[in-house]
């Protein structure tokens, strides 16, 4: 059986939006759809959700046929969600003034306050990298270093690690 991710944009849209806004209104469906299948994957890169496979429409399958759970539904929209965020802040301005005449405007984000953002979402992801790890989780983690196993065998060198030969 397999889940569709763009039954899932309304969870997106309420995870991105502040309250009483009307932030991503304008935004398609399957802008956010798009948002969500990326996610699976950057999460699947993350070493989240072996054995399961996105096609370009977003529709996730299990290799063995065992639904994704609701629960890694939520994982999927919270990544995202930070993908959305991200990209608005960085696509932010942090200074904007204008002036005609004796009227002027200016309008400030504080940049302290954008990096704090980045962090506290960079943060969120290394938690959850951590509580997998915790809970037995096999992750594996691709970056622009390596590809290493997250379980605590990985440290020390315990018996998972060797090759038999």
């Amino acid at each position: 059986m397999a889940i569709d991710l763009s039954d899932y944009v309304d969870s997106l849209r309420r995870e991105v939006t502040p309250l009483g806004t009307t932030l991503f209104a304008a935004v398609a469906d399957t802008e956010l759809a798009q948002h969500l299948s990326d996610a699976f994957w950057e999460a699947r890169l993350d070493g989240f959700f072996v054995g399961y496979t996105a096609d370009d429409d977003g529709i996730v399958a299990a290799v063995g046929g065992v639904e994704l759970s609701r629960a890694a539904v939520a994982l999927v929209v919270l990544y995202a969600g930070i993908r959305v965020l991200r990209n608005r802040i960085l696509n932010m301005n942090t200074s904007f003034r204008a002036k005609a005449g004796p009227v002027e405007f200016e309008q400030q984000n504080s940049a302290t306050m954008l990096a704090e953002m980045l962090k506290q979402l960079r943060d969120r992801k290394t938690q959850l990298l951590d509580r997998a790890q915790a809970v037995g989780t096999k992750v594996t983690l691709m970056d622009a270093y390596s590809v290493r196993l997250l379980y605590p065998a990985s440290y020390f060198g315990g018996p998972e690690l060797t090759t038999g030969g």
